[in-house]
């Protein structure tokens, strides 16, 4: 990742005044693509620091919503700090930031772990919480912008195929499924671990109220995939914790396939748009490959996988 801020020893000064905290030390925190964040360490506790490097002042404070939401309604996850005159986006160099409590631990990315079920009873927990008012109805890198990355003659060969895995999410999307405030984005960089237990599940930035559906498909795209292939293990812990809290109607258990391969392609398109084709020629990945060849094998699982997860 790019990171588009850096922080000084000035700047931690001025951030300990405005919060009234005791910083000593920062240093950065690696993964998300759009958001340059910090580990700030206090006397008695650390923090996150995070710039949302792409998004409006609007919303940033969505997102200061959501996790207050969050917290309101017990929900684990980081706690959005105000400082001391009350705001909770101050501005630094300029920047809108927030600041957050740190949770301890790894990502899923980073350490090896095998209770999947609680990442599956957390989502659980999330889909029971009210979707606030202000929530977005769209998936915000979903079918309605995935077009955004058809076009463009870089890689002829990714474009074609993502023409028709987008022709092919709409003739088969699903009608009437039951629809939650969704976390949208259950990648393993998302997914925090301390000594092997289950933490929290973090950066609520694309969250939105959809098809509750689509967060068993993200959670599975992100979360299960080991050397490339789908973990069935994994897989089923996941849809086991989730089903001891929700029950997954008949039309989403037919879906799982379908929202899997969805969150694929929807993730490559995003890639392909902002890590590939928006970067000088020297500093393009190819992220958005790696996520259309996962998806893909998804894809081409016979059904009948599928259903062994659930059963």
């Amino acid at each position: 990742m790019t990171r588009l801020t850096n922080l000084d020893d000035a700047d931690i000064a001025e951030i300990s005044g405005i919060y009234d905290l005791e910083l000593n030390r920062y240093q950065p925190i690696h993964g998300g693509d759009e958001n340059s964040s910090f580990l700030l360490k206090g006397s008695c506790q650390d923090y996150v620091l995070t710039f949302y490097e792409k998004r409006s002042l609007t919303g940033v404070e969505q997102v200061v919503h959501l996790l207050r939401h969050l917290a309101a309604n017990g929900f684990h996850t980081n706690r959005v700090l105000a400082t001391t005159a009350g705001s909770y986006v101050p501005y630094i160099q300029g920047k809108p930031m927030i600041l957050k409590n740190w949770i301890p631990g790894k990502t899923l990315r980073d350490s090896v772990q095998s209770d999947f079920r609680s990442i599956g009873r957390a989502i659980g927990e999330l889909h029971q919480i009210p979707a606030p008012p202000f929530l977005r109805s769209e998936h915000p890198y979903g079918l309605n912008s995935m077009a955004d990355a058809c076009g463009h003659g870089d890689d002829l060969e990714y474009e074609t195929w993502l023409v028709k895995k987008i022709a092919y999410l709409q003739k088969n999307f699903p009608d009437d499924l039951p629809q939650s405030f969704i976390h949208g984005d259950l990648c393993d960089d998302n997914i925090i671990y301390y000594q092997g237990r289950f933490q929290a599940i973090i950066d609520f930035g694309d969250a939105c109220h959809y098809p509750r559906a689509y967060d068993i498909g993200s959670a599975l795209f992100g979360a299960c995939i080991v050397d490339g292939r789908l973990n069935v293990e994994r897989a089923a812990g996941v849809l086991d914790g989730y089903q001891g809290l929700l029950r997954l109607v008949s039309e989403e258990r037919k879906a799982v396939q379908f929202f899997a391969v969805y969150a694929g392609a929807a993730i490559s398109a995003w890639h392909y748009l902002h890590t590939y084709l928006k970067k000088p020629l020297n500093a393009r990945l190819d992220k958005y490959k790696q996520a259309a060849t996962r998806a893909e094998q998804l894809f081409n699982l016979a059904p009948s996988v599928f259903d062994s997860l659930l059963n």
